[in-house]
């Protein structure tokens, strides 16, 4: 090869390489260009009903938890970070202190306003938690305050005896306009979730006195304090919420507004995501997921929730006052068939109560136990016709179990409850040969069936309201008057005694205490009969960014979501 040739060779390859970088340096470039966010910022999203109220205190509805999570400011936020994983963030309060014993909390409250302009004290947050806890009130969430000092003894009518109690008893005070004091009966190693909730949001004494009964059940008839305000609300049809210039971190919030739809049918909503009327919704219908599973414009969001659904047992009835009788009704549920056939396996079978994704500490109960009570049950008892006829002899009844008809009561009256409850009659009939009677009851009246032991059997899903076992266990204590069944049982309630009064120090031996309560539960008296976990599948429009799919409280967060692309 002659110089000239290596020369020419060389000056090829130089410009063939410097071609390369350059074409490298603006692939990257285009990498790392990042897309602006929409100038104008709104979300379409579903209500799962319409809030009765939206007064603190009375709130019941999942669907009221939702829009008070985004309209109030609690002393604590549920959030999440960028793998999903939950956590606690200072809201309403910038930070606290907590004594040596862990019995004494000291928070202090930010700067905020209220709608209106006043400030936000410490005062609104001790009206708030002690109308929460008043037994005039009848709040259904008063009980997820019982850490508080005196709290059980003011609110329980049973306990104090329909006397007149001074709430002054109560371990809440405000020491001054930015200083809350909270005392509590035991170091309660969940607190900080319990802080966050819609129990413990501040509320207006003035609001509240002015409106009385009206308050919290129209726009006009509240002020608020959260992330968002509500602008209109529709009844039965709509919730506006608008961006609250007003609110403490105001910067953070990109959507100027979100529009909540109120939908009687699930296939409203079907058709309503697939033309762009909404931009999220949870799903369930299988077809139509397995249509838009196809589709790039969705993200799917799968996530378990800290939920259980449950049979349970009246033991004041003559049937069910007999442990193997209701040891045959847990064991004649073919659980994976309640699963596959009944929910189309969007639902896990469930072979215990606590349900997956509840933690003890930092780690998965259900994981850290490997223990499933109901296959233990199955393996230790046997057949179910034979522990029914078993029980039956042992009441002196007659051991044909055709000659037995159940009173079996549902809470809801709609298609799918009517689904659910045809398809456990089957059941029961099918693999125990007695007669079921189905009574449905809307919500009001099913509590009031409860409470006053009219049933035998019935149905029920209970959803965790904090991130610890305490939130499954305590249901079932002495007392608790949450969900009546007539049992009580003094180990049980020593175990979960002793778990609520250790801190978090002390979870392994929390853990072996709830370990214990859940056998004692569901093998030893049977008190219950878990039968599916339930999960949620929620289909966004992929420009939906920064929604925070939180286990507790409300389904979801929008303070930090925005749009992208739309």
């Amino acid at each position: 090869m002659n110089i000239k040739k290596l020369l020419s060779l060389i000056v090829v390859l130089i410009l063939t390489s410097t071609s390369l970088l350059t074409g490298c340096n603006k692939q990257k470039k285009v990498e790392t260009v990042k897309r602006e966010i929409d100038k104008t910022q709104y979300l379409n999203l579903t209500l799962d009903g319409e809030p009765k109220t939206l007064d603190q205190s009375k709130a019941k509805e999942r669907s009221s938890f939702q829009i008070l999570s985004e309209i109030n400011e609690s002393l604590t936020r549920i959030e999440t970070d960028s793998s999903g994983k939950e956590m606690v963030k200072q809201a309403g309060a910038e930070s606290w202190e907590i004594s040596e014993d862990r019995l004494k909390w000291i928070f202090h409250i930010r700067d905020n306003q209220w709608s209106d302009g006043k400030k936000v004290t410490a005062k609104d947050y001790e009206y708030g938690i002690k109308r929460t806890l008043d037994p005039e009130i009848q709040s259904s969430s008063a009980f997820l305050l019982y850490a508080i000092k005196g709290s059980k003894k003011y609110n329980d009518i049973k306990i104090n005896g329909n006397k007149s109690i001074s709430p002054d008893v109560l371990g809440v005070k405000a020491l001054n306009d930015k200083t809350l004091e909270i005392d509590l009966e035991y170091p309660c190693a969940y607190f900080t979730n319990i802080t966050s909730s819609v129990a413990m949001q501040p509320q207006r004494k003035d609001i509240v006195e002015k409106y009385k009964d009206k308050y919290g059940t129209d726009t006009d008839k509240m002020v608020f304090c959260g992330p968002f305000t509500i602008k209109q609300w529709i009844h039965n049809d709509r919730i506006e919420l608008y961006k609250n210039e007003k609110y403490w971190d105001s910067k953070s919030v990109k959507l100027q507004k979100a529009n909540f739809k109120i939908f009687k049918q699930n296939n409203t909503i079907i058709g309503e995501l697939s033309n762009g009327s909404l931009d999220m919704a949870q799903i369930t219908n299988i077809e139509f997921k397995n249509k838009i599973k196809k589709e790039s414009k969705f993200d799917l969001i799968k996530k378990s929730q800290p939920t259980t659904d449950f049979e349970f047992f009246n033991e004041k009835s003559k049937l069910f006052s007999n442990v193997n009788i209701r040891k045959a009704f847990s064991l004649a549920i073919d659980r994976e068939d309640v699963s596959k056939t009944l929910w189309k396996g969007l639902y896990m079978p469930a072979y215990a109560f606590v349900p997956p994704s509840l933690q003890i500490g930092k780690e998965d109960f259900r994981e850290k136990s490997n223990f499933e009570p109901i296959k233990k049950l199955k393996d230790d008892s046997g057949n179910p016709r034979k522990l029914l006829e078993q029980g039956l002899k042992e009441l002196g009844m007659d051991t044909d179990p055709s000659k037995i008809t159940i009173k079996y009561i549902q809470p809801g009256m709609d298609a799918k409850q009517k689904d659910i409850a045809e398809f456990f009659k089957k059941m029961y009939e099918k693999n125990l040969g007695i007669n079921i009677k189905i009574e449905y009851a809307d919500k009001d009246n099913f509590s009031k069936k409860l409470e006053s032991g009219d049933y035998e059997l019935g149905s029920m899903t209970w959803f965790a309201d904090y991130n610890d076992p305490m939130a499954e266990f305590y249901l079932w204590t002495t007392g608790s008057n949450i969900i009546s069944t007539n049992w009580s049982n003094n180990k049980y309630d020593s175990l979960i005694i002793n778990a609520a009064s250790l801190s978090e120090n002390k979870n392994e031996d929390r853990f072996n205490n709830f370990k214990q309560a859940e056998n004692i539960l569901l093998v030893q008296d049977v008190v219950i009969a878990p039968t599916v976990y339930r999960s949620k599948e929620v289909y966004k429009y992929k420009y939906v960014k920064n929604v925070m799919f939180t286990l507790f409280g409300a389904p979801y967060e929008i303070k930090y979501a925005y749009t992208e692309g739309r």
